[in-house]
């Protein structure tokens, strides 16, 4: 599945220490859960390498949001969107 989030804030290959420690971090995390969320398959990886990377902070993500989409009776973020009256 091919990413969404505009061109501007995709990140590719090597980022900063600054980005990675600081919100620019923040939201790649928060992009790749969302994108989860919707489809995008998870890399195959092993349990400890996940906890030792960002790969756990986007898998609690990802499930928080899941979670709270569940508990609305929404199926992903296109029907959340539609939901709050933006586009689907």
């Amino acid at each position: 599945m091919p990413e969404t989030r505009p061109t501007d804030q995709r990140r590719t290959g090597f980022t900063s220490m600054p980005h990675a420690l600081g919100r620019g971090g923040r939201e790649d995390i928060v992009w790749e859960a969302l994108e989860r969320v919707d489809g995008k398959p998870a890399p195959s990886i092993g349990v400890m390498q996940a906890a030792m990377g960002t790969e756990a902070q986007i898998r609690l993500t990802a499930d928080v949001i899941r979670a709270y989409l569940d508990a609305h009776g929404l199926r992903d973020t296109r029907e959340w969107a539609a939901r709050q009256g933006g586009a689907a």
